[in-house]
């Protein structure tokens, strides 16, 4: 076979089909391969697990699992005013995220706060 160069994905590829995970942008590549299920289940069933309360106040941002250092990490959008309700239930949120997982997925929540938009 004849070497083609691919200038979007690989400097260089056998011409002809290619494995369907190469031919997905970079970025989402790395999305999907990093629990990415797992917390779209988490946003999806965000105010079964936390309740109606916080629900208004915060929502998941992102993920972050640092393997070397045993930590897994969730980012949370706090709104502000609503900051030191969410902290005084940091531990309910971390507790309820691993008992509706089944294992622990999280152990640890940053807050992160934005400005409401009314």
């Amino acid at each position: 076979m004849r070497l083609k160069n691919n200038i979007r994905q690989r400097k260089k590829s056998i011409q002809g089909l290619r494995p369907f995970k190469d031919s997905l942008p970079k970025n989402i590549r790395e999305t999907i391969f990093k629990k990415a299920n797992i917390y779209s289940k988490i946003v999806d069933n965000w105010k079964k697990i936390v309740g109606n309360d916080l629900f208004d106040a915060c929502y998941p941002k992102s993920f972050k699992n640092y393997k070397e250092l045993s930590i897994k990490r969730l980012n949370l959008m706090v709104k502000r005013g609503k900051e030191v309700d969410v902290e005084y239930s940091r531990n309910f949120i971390i507790e309820r995220i691993n008992k509706f997982l089944g294992y622990e997925f999280v152990n640890k929540i940053k807050l992160l706060t934005f400005k409401d938009k009314k």
